[in-house]
This record gives C-alpha cells, sequence and structure tokens, in this order.
C-alpha cells in the first residue's frame, strides 16, 4: 500500500510539473514581450521587467527613478503614480521608498561621513550635501541637536552640477580626509583648519555619490532621506525634522 502511495505521489509530481513549467515559461515570455515592447516604444534600455500590481490587468515597470504602468497587455502606458482611493495608499510611493532603501544600502558605510547619535541611537538621517550649498551649511549647524536626540546623521556627497559644480574639489578633499568628520565641519565652516588636497583613491566617492543621488531622485541639496525612504523636500529646521524622524 505504502509503495503504491508513493508510485501515486511520483505520476502526480511528474504530469504536474511540466504544466507548472509550461505557466512559468508562459509569464516569462509574456514579461519580455512587454519589456521589449517598452524598450521600442520609450527609446531606452534602461527598463525593469515587469511586475504585476494589486490591481488586476495592471503591471508596473521602472527606467532610472521614474516608475510606469502597463495596461492593456502593453498597450497603454502610463508614467506617474498610482494611488489607492480606498485605502488614501499611494502604491508607487511604496515602491519608489523601496528603491531609495535598496540604493541606500548599497553604498557602504566607510565610504560615508558619518556622524554618530549620542547614546542610543533611535533613527537615521541620510543626506545628500554639497560643502558650496547654503543650507547645508545651515543643517549642519545643527547636526548636534540630532545626535543628541538619538540621530545619526550619513553625508553622502552630491556636487550640484557634477564635477564641474563649485563644491566639488572640497568634497574630494573631504572625503581624502583622514578625519572625514572634521573635515566636513571645516569644509562647511563651522570648524578652523586646512583641508587636504583632495588627491587620493577615496576621491571617486564623489563622483560615486552623484551617481547614486541621480539614480534616485537627487536634484538639488540638501536632499533628506529617512530610514524607510521617506524624502523631505530640501532643508527641514531640526525643531521639526526630530520629530518626524523619531515618529516615522
Amino acid at each position: 500500500m505504502k509503495r503504491l502511495l508513493q508510485h501515486a505521489l511520483i505520476t502526480s509530481l511528474i504530469l504536474v510539473m511540466p504544466v507548472f513549467s509550461g505557466y512559468a515559461a508562459e509569464q516569462d515570455e509574456a514579461t519580455a514581450k512587454l519589456t521589449r515592447l517598452l524598450k521600442m516604444r520609450l527609446g531606452t534600455d534602461q527598463i525593469e521587467p515587469p511586475v504585476e500590481t494589486e490591481v488586476e490587468g495592471v503591471y508596473q515597470t521602472r527606467f532610472g527613478n521614474k516608475f510606469a504602468y502597463l495596461i492593456d497587455g502593453g498597450r497603454y502606458v502610463f508614467i506617474g503614480d498610482m494611488i489607492d482611493l480606498k485605502l488614501a495608499k499611494n502604491l508607487t510611493e511604496i515602491s519608489r521608498r523601496d528603491l531609495i532603501v535598496e540604493e541606500l544600502a548599497s553604498f557602504p558605510d566607510d565610504a560615508l561621513v558619518i556622524f554618530p547619535a549620542r547614546d542610543l541611537e533611535l533613527a537615521v538621517l541620510n543626506v545628500f550635501t554639497d560643502t558650496s550649498c547654503g543650507y547645508c551649511q545651515k543643517l549642519h549647524t545643527e547636526v548636534g541637536f540630532l545626535q543628541d536626540a538619538g540621530i545619526s546623521v550619513r553625508y553622502f556627497p552630491y556636487p550640484r552640477g557634477g564635477a564641474r559644480g563649485p563644491g566639488y574639489r572640497d568634497l574630494q578633499k573631504v572625503w581624502c580626509a583622514e578625519d572625514r568628520a572634521a573635515a566636513m565641519s571645516i569644509a562647511k565652516g563651522t570648524a578652523n583648519g586646512i583641508l587636504d588636497s583632495g588627491l587620493c583613491d577615496a576621491a571617486k566617492v564623489v563622483d560615486q555619490g552623484y551617481d547614486l543621488g541621480n539614480r534616485i531622485g537627487v536634484t538639488g541639496t540638501p536632499a533628506l532621506f529617512a530610514a524607510d525612504g521617506t524624502k523631505f523636500n530640501g532643508y527641514v529646521p531640526y525643531q521639526e525634522l526630530i520629530p518626524q524622524l523619531l515618529n516615522n
């Protein structure tokens, strides 16, 4: 009897696996077809494979930091945010935050300038900064308040204008310094001292930070992101920023 049951189970698996395998192949081909259509119609190869959303018949894809939605097998596409009005939930924003978290995590901690929280860390603030930016300098004068509140500040380099930007060379000097935190304060005018030459292997991190910022939609500085990918629009005074981060 036991052998009979084993035989029946094996036979069932043999029958089911080709069906499942065929279905998976059809799904892969359908996704590949949608991707080809998008590349052709949008004129770019930088397109993520479409994934089915919670809305029947609607697929989401991404090119760069923009999200697009496909309807009717890829015949129609709209670019923008999809919102669930019943639940008052921005479905695109959720995907956007996930993308930001993933991209930020790809940047190693030893490539950042970090001002750690004092005592227990309760929250993290990721900041794309330029030493020549007035509001970046203002935010830096308030970093101590954030640290006292249990918030770690993680600086990513983002020279406005790229390699031709006014802060590009100073950012390289900061990242080449033995003590980057001290160098950041010097470059932003909150401490006295002389910056290094900026000629070192770590100088390339400035370009990497600029590329990362562009991938997640940074267009100016300071650009602030919470640990869950929530973006704050520009400079936010520490009195407003602390409760938002701690309650996030």
